[in-house]
Parts: C-alpha cells; sequence; structure tokens
C-alpha cells in the first residue's frame, strides 16, 4: 500500500469517525418522556423536533382516533403515541400545555393527578380591542394561575415568545439566533426545560423563579402584538446577558 493510499484510508476512516461523534452528540444524553397537551401547531412542531433528538412524545389529543391525530403519531417518529390528554399526562413527567390559553385551567383540572410533574406553559392569554392587543386585566397572570390550581406540579413558563414555524429550526428560519426566555419557581426544573430548547437550537434567557413568570408572559405579548401589527414582518427574541 502506497502512503498516498494510506493517507486517503485514514482520513476517510477519521471523517466517519467525526461524522459518527457528531450524529451521536445530535441526539441528548438522557431522553424524555414529554407528553404535549394539544396537537396544533405549536405541540406538533415542538413533538417533531423533541422525537428528533430522541425523545419519547405522547400526544394528548380530544380525539386519539381520528385519521389527523394518528398521521401524527406517524409523521413524528421515534415511537410517538397519541392518547388521551388524561392518558396522556399520567404517562410522562413532563406536561406541555400548547392549547388556547381560554380553556387552560378547566384543562389542567381534566388531566388528573399532576402532582411532581413539570408543566410546560406554552399559552399566550391576550385581549384585543378595535384589533388591537392589549393588556389583559390580569394581576396575577396565567402561569401563577396555574400554578395556584396544581400546586405540587412544577410550572415552567416557556415557548410562548416565538411561533411555531420557528420551532422547526431557530436559525435557518430566522437566519440567526433566537432566544427562549424561560421562568419557575424550581431552579432543577428550569434547567430541564432549558436543555430542551436548547436541543432543538434556541438559546435560552432564565429570567428567574415565581416572580418571573408574568415578565415571561409579557414577553409573549410584545410577540404577538408585533407580528399583529407589522404583518408580514416578524419579530423574533435575541437577548445577550453582560457583567455591569
Amino acid at each position: 500500500m502506497t502512503e498516498i493510499s494510506r493517507r486517503a484510508i485514514l482520513g476517510t476512516t477519521a471523517a466517519s469517525t467525526f461524522i459518527a461523534a457528531a450524529m451521536a452528540q445530535d441526539k441528548v444524553a438522557k431522553p424524555e418522556t414529554i407528553a404535549i397537551i394539544g396537537t396544533g401547531n405549536v405541540g406538533a412542531t415542538l413533538g417533531k423536533a423533541w422525537a428528533a433528538k430522541g425523545h419519547r412524545i405522547i400526544y394528548g389529543s380530544r380525539n386519539p382516533g381520528s385519521e389527523k391525530s394518528v398521521q401524527l403519531g406517524m409523521d413524528t417518529g421515534n415511537g410517538a403515541k397519541v392518547l388521551t390528554q388524561p392518558e396522556a399526562a399520567a404517562s410522562a413527567d413532563i406536561v406541555l400545555l400548547a392549547a388556547p390559553s381560554q380553556v387552560a385551567l378547566s384543562l389542567i383540572a381534566s388531566l388528573g393527578d399532576l402532582s411532581g410533574k413539570i408543566l410546560i406553559d406554552a399559552m399566550n392569554e391576550m385581549s384585543f380591542k378595535d384589533n388591537k392587543l392589549i393588556e389583559p386585566d390580569d394581576s396575577v397572570g396565567l402561569a401563577a394561575r396555574i400554578q395556584a390550581k396544581v400546586p405540587a406540579a412544577f410550572v415552567v413558563k416557556a415557548f410562548n415568545a416565538t411561533n411555531a414555524r420557528v420551532m422547526s429550526g431557530p436559525k435557518t428560519v430566522t437566519g440567526g439566533p433566537v432566544t427562549v426566555p424561560l421562568a419557575g419557581a424550581d431552579d432543577k426544573t428550569r434547567a430541564r426545560v432549558a436543555a430542551l430548547a436548547t436541543a432543538i437550537g434556541f438559546d435560552v434567557l432564565d429570567m428567574g423563579g415565581a416572580e418571573a413568570l408574568k415578565q415571561v408572559e409579557h414577553l409573549g405579548r410584545i410577540y404577538v402584538a408585533y407580528a399583529v401589527t407589522h404583518r408580514p414582518q416578524r419579530l423574533e427574541l435575541n437577548f445577550r446577558t453582560w457583567k455591569a
């Protein structure tokens, strides 16, 4: 074997090893089981994105046997299932709430015992007047009301300040980094949700504990308000921090 041939083979082997390593790193080290309550654009997009990273997805649908639901499970891959909403919530440690905000509290009540589970609130509670977005008359905030409803669960507000299209690939869709702001009372819980966000290409801004839940909701309203008044132009959040 000539030296040139030997180098070519070694080069090919090294390249193959690098590609295999890169593919392995693309998968999460510890897959989560995630119940997604709501099979609309947000729930479906996040489900597919997380499944592609090795997470186990269980959709909660009002009609799990419908053609649309069955197709969603097949399209998601990685063994994704579609169950009833209470069955899905009971089957996972992490529950993403991606339903209309108007039904959030009644939905929570229908899901059964959520004690010890992480509830990711990706919903935006909004009010409109004269076709313009206004701040709802709510001194508490949706995430805080969900937490009060299920005090033994761990609520994290996240994924409410972007949209489903961006969730399919933040940098690919927008051409640059996109930040997911999040908040929740428990540090370890926020870290697990942050890992879910970074796994699918987002930057993360940890806003802090329960006192910051409503701040993240405000950011979501800013996001939606800009989209409503500046169509088709869109706004994406890209934060950075520094020490003064």
